[in-house]
């Protein structure tokens, strides 16, 4: 088997099923992979809010600022960033809409 076709086979039987199940999307701005960007676009797909980390010298795309429901800025090593994406986490999950379990 290819390597991307183990890539392809990992996206379909975990990440998507992960994805689908999960309340939001956490993604860390930096030099876009493979793999950065199929969780992108699956988070984008399946309509999960996304919260953005980006680290310090790195800049958001404007598309991608488009779609955060929160953005953070520091150095995921920082406590004070910690707190700031916990606080934007929780924020996002007591606010949008898309986060409510469907009854």
């Amino acid at each position: 088997m290819r390597d991307d076709d183990e890539f392809y086979e990992h996206a379909r039987n975990d990440l998507f099923p992960k994805m689908k199940e999960s309340v939001l999307s956490i993604v860390i701005a930096q030099d876009p992979d493979p793999k950065l960007c199929l969780e992108l676009g699956a988070a984008i797909l399946f309509d999960k809010p996304i919260v953005v980390l980006v680290p310090v010298g790195e800049k958001l795309p404007s598309n991608l600022a488009r779609l955060a429901s929160a953005v953070v800025q520091g150095d995921v090593k920082n406590d004070v960033t910690k707190q700031r994406l916990e606080a934007a986490i929780s924020k996002v999950i007591a606010n949008d809409k898309r986060t409510k379990v469907k009854q």
